[in-house]
């Protein structure tokens, strides 16, 4: 997307972290599909209610028929469902449309079949039982916010393994340029102690990096 090299999720939680900015969504999002190298992606999102009466999740329905390319679905909202609102299906529409990953606010299910698909997916938690027409989308394209972090459709989502992070649009290339940096002091302190290196003199590689980093 921008020509970086894409850094771990704990490297750009700690940069955000150390600029007095928030993004870290792990927890309450974790691996449920673990995407196997760091993934970026723009967000696309839904806020979604749960009601007895509404439009169901037809829109999603609709937004998940269209291209995905290089984009993060965000479910916000979903907390509040009893039941899973996103599962095997909805990852093999999305991952037909090239969608990058799926971060869902709320329960998920079918979690074998989704990793065969390969989809990248972090959630609330898992669940068997779908919400049985009580969830519904109110809004596309809007702010979601979880957990307190709010996510706006300008910004974007990296994931790995280890979790997931928002990064303000505004603040993209910096916060990758700065977390690259970050992430490669971390390694010199790795090697360093490989080498035989006490971690009083070794740790010193990151404490250089983040002194000059700090805002």
């Amino acid at each position: 997307m921008t020509g970086h090299v894409i850094p771990p999720v704990s490297a750009i939680a700690d940069v955000l972290k150390l600029w007095s900015l928030d993004g870290w969504l792990t927890p309450s999002l974790y691996p449920i599909v673990a995407a196997t190298t760091p993934t970026i992606g723009k967000v696309v999102t839904v806020s979604i209610v749960t009601a007895l009466a509404g439009p169901g999740l037809a829109p999603l329905y609709s937004m998940l028929s269209r291209d995905l390319t290089d984009r993060f679905v965000v479910v916000g909202g979903g907390a509040q469902v009893h039941g899973a609102v996103w599962g095997e299906i909805m990852s093999t529409a999305a991952h037909a449309n090239d969608a990058s990953g799926v971060l869902v606010d709320g329960f998920v299910r079918d979690r074998p079949t989704m990793a065969a698909i390969g989809l990248p997916v972090y959630a609330s938690a898992q669940c068997v039982v779908g919400p049985n027409g009580t969830a519904h989308v109110v809004e596309v394209g809007a702010p979601v916010s979880i957990d307190g972090v709010v996510i706006d459709p300008l910004d974007s989502v990296v994931a790995d393994d280890t979790g997931c992070v928002r990064i303000p649009h505004a603040e993209l290339d910096d916060v990758l340029e700065a977390s690259a940096r970050y992430a490669a002091a971390e390694d010199r302190v790795v090697q360093a102690l490989a080498a035989g290196e006490p971690l009083t003199s070794a740790y010193l590689h990151k404490k250089t990096i983040v002194d000059e980093l700090r805002r």
